[in-house]
């Protein structure tokens, strides 16, 4: 059993490959066709296959073994990758994404590791975190500028990082309280390295 959680929900992913989530439902997060609080787990409808969750605040995301990404929840900023902005309480196939091998969600975006190396990011992108030089949302994955060999990633709360296979790491987004460690506080719209660290795994 893998286990996420978000700001007020929680999914698991079980063994025979099916997720189940409980709590915070109010844009249908729970992914159970409905926008009731669970309070115990409900089964997210119609998933099988599945090998990871990741969950931003209001919206969950799950990694088939096929390599395709399906969300669910609130989709105000594009976080269901699907071209919409609506919200969706059962899964949406993600557009574009066929070869994924990892995800990881922040607060509002979530991103997904290739079987390349490179990355594909979707939803608010307002602090540069999506990391295509913009800080525009995007209702539908974008290439992380100059990643072509990450071979792990991780999201925050307004910021996103990847290993790279080197050993280093480089990071984008949001940067108040120094999360991206490039030894500045600027916003960063692409990856930037994170100062003195290599060997990383």
């Amino acid at each position: 059993i893998r286990v996420n959680s978000g700001t007020n929900h929680v999914c698991v992913v079980k063994q025979a490959g099916t997720v189940q989530c409980w709590g915070n439902n109010a844009y249908g997060q729970i992914g159970d066709e409905s926008t009731t609080n669970g309070t115990y787990p409900q089964e997210v409808s119609g998933l099988s296959g599945v090998s990871q969750v990741a969950l931003g605040s209001l919206h969950s995301c799950a990694l088939l073994s096929s390599g395709g990404v399906i969300c669910w929840g609130f989709g105000g900023n594009g976080q269901l990758g699907n071209g919409s902005t609506s919200n969706s309480n059962t899964p949406v196939s993600v557009s574009g994404i066929s070869t994924a091998t990892e995800i990881a969600s922040g607060s509002s975006h979530t991103c997904a590791r290739l079987s390349n190396g490179a990355m594909k990011c979707w939803g608010y992108g307002g602090n540069g975190q999506l990391g295509d030089n913009s800080l525009v949302d995007r209702s539908t994955p974008v290439s992380v500028s100059g990643i072509s060999n990450a071979v792990e990633i991780g999201g925050g709360d307004q910021h996103t990082c990847a290993v790279l296979s080197s050993g280093s790491v480089k990071c984008w987004g949001g940067n108040s309280y120094g999360q991206l460690g490039d030894s500045s506080n600027t916003t960063r719209k692409t990856p930037v390295s994170v100062t003195s660290l290599s060997n990383a795994s």
